[in-house]
């Protein structure tokens, strides 16, 4: 009892204190129980925070009121994720959407929470799938990017956007690594449970078009598919 009522007053001292404060405390004590209501309320401060330094101002409305509940409930692993919204808190998330809606904004709005509350369970890389190509273009050892990228979290970002890889076959073809990438975070997935998270402009059909129908054959097991509604919030 004395154990949960400490893990109540830290919870509670890290709304009140600034962000500064809670950074030095974050790494003496990461909490472990997290409810949606307590995510919702991290996730409007820290994200105004975030857009704040653009310039812009944080805004829920009838195109992104669903989706950040959705994401909410997943990252505090509320069973309502799965008993009423029918997802699987295994899985990854797919996100897709118009340019421009915030789902990259809202992966790394979680990451700031990660950090900032000492969350170690919410962390993970973002990585912008089109540097992973370049990174694979200039490396002698192009294999060990395969492999860097196959195995524990990550969160690709504009899945689509990137270009095939200079890496030429036999036949005179340019290589599209994150088919590779992809396949070997399925069976990461299958024998670890390794999440991915992947945000992206394309539609299921370009999905397949691009990668494969064996690849989006996969990402039907590995994600709950999320749509972010709306048209670019940049403007």
């Amino acid at each position: 009892m004395r154990t949960k009522l400490a893990s109540m007053e830290i919870v509670l001292n890290h709304f009140l204190m600034s962000i500064k404060e809670r950074k030095k405390v974050a790494d003496k004590k990461e909490r472990k129980i997290m409810n949606t209501d307590e995510m919702k309320r991290l996730y409007i401060k820290v994200a105004k925070e975030y857009y704040s330094r653009e310039n812009r101002d944080f805004t829920i409305d009838e195109n992104n009121q669903n989706y950040l509940n959705l994401l909410c409930k997943y990252f505090s692993r509320d069973i309502e994720f799965e008993t009423i919204h029918r997802g699987e808190l295994r899985k990854g998330l797919l996100v897709i959407g118009n340019p421009g809606t915030g789902k990259s904004s809202s992966f790394k709005i979680i990451q700031m929470i990660s950090k900032i509350y000492g969350l170690q369970s919410l962390w993970f890389p973002i990585v912008e799938t089109k540097k992973v190509v370049e990174k694979f273009n200039v490396e002698k050892n192009k294999d060990s990017i395969i492999e860097n990228y196959s195995i524990g979290t990550f969160c690709f970002d504009d899945l689509g956007s990137e270009n095939e890889a200079n890496n030429i076959h036999v036949w005179g073809s340019k290589e599209d690594i994150f088919i590779r990438i992809l396949e070997n975070r399925y069976d990461e997935f299958i024998a670890k449970n390794t999440k991915t998270f992947i945000t992206t402009n394309l539609s299921l059909i370009q999905i397949e078009k691009r990668y494969g129908s064996r690849v989006r054959d996969r990402f039907v097991s590995m994600f709950n598919l999320i749509e972010l509604n709306g048209t670019s919030r940049r403007f």
